[in-house]
């Protein structure tokens, strides 16, 4: 038992780890807040697939707070928030949960096999979208000049999330249709 679960322990910081580090490789990063990352996300979501969801969303939780902490240092987070209710909701809904929801992306991989993983990993990324979307309303809509703040939080975080969802799951599809990716994660048919 004891071993199991450092076993888990170790595995979920490897990835995390590894999540972090290419959290820093930026492939397009937007001016205020957002980027194109080199699958930042996806070490996170095969902490889920492979030790289940608890494991997942706490390994998600900690990655969330590493992002809340990159943005604080990159200084493009708190300088346009202008009252504690506007931090807390630009916290929980720029961080806090879009990220945190990664560890649920496996939710139907027992009932669905690999194409709940797959539809689990797509899904996340959408809720991760829509939680920008809704802070992109609610507060960086000021921005937008000559639209309305729906179209203006649509186009801005589309701009990142779409590419990221689509490189996160055809990644995911790879590793997860991988013979050597696929034990590892316990996938053996």
């Amino acid at each position: 038992m004891k071993n199991t679960k450092v076993r888990l322990l170790a595995e979920s910081a490897i990835m995390l780890a590894l999540a972090i580090v290419l959290s820093f490789i930026k492939i397009w990063n937007m001016p205020m807040g957002g980027s194109v990352t080199l699958l930042s996300m996806l070490p996170i979501m095969l902490i889920a697939v492979k030790n289940g969801n608890a494991w997942g969303v706490g390994t998600a939780f900690i990655f969330s707070l590493f992002q809340l902490v990159q943005a604080v240092i990159e200084g493009n987070v708190f300088p346009y928030c202008g009252t504690l209710g506007i931090v807390v909701l630009c916290v929980l809904f720029d961080y806090v949960v879009p990220f945190t929801c990664l560890g649920f992306c496996a939710v139907g991989k027992k009932k669905f096999g690999d194409i709940g993983i797959i539809i689990g990993i797509a899904s996340v990324c959408v809720i991760r979208f829509l939680c920008h979307y809704t802070t992109g309303v609610v507060i960086w809509g000021q921005w937008a000049e000559d639209m309305s703040k729906s179209l203006y939080s649509l186009i801005y975080n589309g701009q990142y999330m779409l590419p990221e969802l689509i490189l996160t799951t055809v990644a995911a599809v790879i590793l997860i249709n991988a013979k050597p990716i696929r034990k590892i994660l316990g996938l053996t048919k």
